[in-house]
């Protein structure tokens, strides 16, 4: 268990790095979709708690800067909520172009809300 000083931190065994374990979770996860994102996740078999993120962008998002800016938002959102996520999730968030357009506290929302509505977030 990570100790308390470390508990928001985002380190690296929290990312998905491997293609592999990308093209797992894309292969056989749970798909959800909002206006801003589509998000893939899979609960993994293994007694790991650790719950992993990976992000997926393309240039239709717009320029370097707004992907970018994208990702540490949805990074963020990931940091400080993934203790009321469900142990041993794997979650990819697939950015869509409409996500430039969209204030913070809209996309953590509409990103909670989702994860909410299909039982990988408790807001306990």
């Amino acid at each position: 268990m990570l100790s308390s000083s470390k508990g928001f931190s985002f380190c690296y065994i929290e990312k998905l790095h491997s293609s592999a374990d990308f093209n797992k979770v894309l292969k056989n996860g749970k798909r959800l979709k909002t206006v801003f994102v589509s998000i893939c996740v899979l609960k993994r078999k293994d007694n790991n708690e650790i719950r992993r993120l990976g992000l997926i962008t393309s240039k239709k998002v717009g320029s370097a800067v707004c992907r970018n800016r994208a990702k540490r938002r949805l990074r963020e959102i990931f940091r400080t909520n993934k203790h009321k996520l469900t142990p041993g999730l794997d979650i990819i968030f697939i950015l869509k172009p409409q996500i430039t357009s969209i204030g913070y506290s809209k996309l953590k929302t509409a990103v909670l809300d989702c994860l909410k509505s299909a039982g990988f977030y408790s807001n306990i």
